[in-house]
């Protein structure tokens, strides 16, 4: 992924609003670091559109059964994230399985897993990591949910 400090270069290079980059594209922590995801960055560097270029790359015909599994909660948990919120998680107790889910902080491990959530070590908090991912998991759960 490109670091904040490339992603303000590049915005400057392009002559476009890092404030919006920032809401749309950041979200990901790598240690210290603010992590983006290059492709989504350069594909508005390149057509100046604000839009989600997640969904063009990964599927949410994986998460929406998870979802709808409910374990302990779950839609509430992704209801209240898309809302703004974090959710505990202990990532602890996945085991890398994704065929034999047991509870929630299972499927939340494997949503952060997937790029679909972002997670605070520190905090052990699960969360939305920005605007287009949470626009595309809103979209997911109102067409298939």
């Amino acid at each position: 992924g490109f670091t904040e400090d490339e992603v303000r270069d590049i915005c400057d290079r392009y002559g476009r609003d890092f404030t919006q980059v920032e809401r749309w594209y950041d979200g990901y922590m790598l240690g210290d670091y603010h992590v983006y995801n290059p492709r989504a960055v350069v594909n508005y560097m390149l057509h100046g559109d604000l839009k989600s270029y997640w969904s063009e790359t990964g599927s949410y015909d994986v998460i929406v059964p998870l979802i709808n599994l409910d374990f302990d909660g779950l839609k509430t948990a992704i209801i209240q994230m898309l809302s703004g919120g974090e959710i505990k998680v202990n990532t602890g107790s996945f085991m890398n399985d994704t065929v034999s889910f047991k509870n929630k902080d299972d499927v939340l491990t494997y949503l952060i897993h997937l790029g679909y959530l972002g997670f605070d070590q520190k905090r052990s908090c699960a969360f939305i990591p920005n605007e287009e991912i949470r626009q595309d998991i809103e979209n997911a759960c109102r067409h298939n949910l």
